[in-house]
């Protein structure tokens, strides 16, 4: 009997939490579907590659193939040929058109993707079914301000990057930048936590490049 009370309430509760989460939509709707001031960084192919031969000689150092230790600097035109290409097969989440901007201490990643995009977890993705598909289907604009910090034990074959959103709007419309990490759920774990040679000791962001040092 207890069991099935507390079964009871749990129910009303995903209930009410599906009203408040449906509700809090609908009002900020207006706001979420427009667009934000975006400043677009251009980029060349020649920039991609740049980006990949820097980052490929952090595994040549992991490999000891290397016995380089200067900083690897990425320029921000090199940040944005690269992770237009490789964002969406990290996170699960395609933003196109993509612009990151590289501010001291912070990156501001801004892009375009549906909206079902971002209801991967829960209570978000309980809704799906009671949404229009019209509605799902429209793009909408999301702007993420975040830091990036390293965790890799010395001596580890593998570290990890981390990302801490500090904001987080959808169009014009600021919201709680741990919504974020709720609507994208365990699918977005690749956007906020992914793998780096163990030899690389910290990023620091500053403004127009990111310089990586390794051990």
């Amino acid at each position: 009997m207890k069991l099935g009370c507390f079964g009871c309430f749990a129910l009303v509760v995903l209930v009410l939490a599906v009203l408040v989460v449906t509700g809090g939509v609908l009002f900020v709707s207006a706001n979420i579907l427009r667009s934000p001031d975006v400043r677009p960084v251009s980029f060349s192919r020649a920039d991609g590659y740049a980006a990949q031969q820097k980052l490929y000689e952090l595994v040549l150092r992991q490999a000891g193939r290397s016995s380089r230790k200067d900083p690897i600097t990425l320029t921000e035109r090199e940040v944005n040929a690269f992770l237009s290409r490789h964002l969406a097969e990290a996170a699960g989440v395609p933003l196109s058109p993509l612009t990151v901007r590289l501010d001291e201490d912070h990156l501001f990643t801004q892009g375009q993707t549906p909206l079902r995009n971002l209801f991967q977890g829960p209570p978000f993705a309980y809704l799906l079914p009671y949404i229009p598909d019209k509605r799902l289907d429209q793009p909408v604009w999301v702007s993420v301000r975040a830091r990036i910090s390293i965790d890799a034990p010395a001596g580890a074959a593998t570290g990890y990057g981390m990302v801490t959103v500090t904001e987080f709007v959808l169009g014009r419309q600021p919201l709680n930048s741990f919504l974020l990490y709720v609507m994208l759920g365990p699918s977005g774990a690749g956007l906020f936590r992914w793998p780096v040679p163990g030899v690389v000791e910290s990023i620091r962001i500053q403004s127009g490049q990111a310089i990586i040092r390794t051990r």
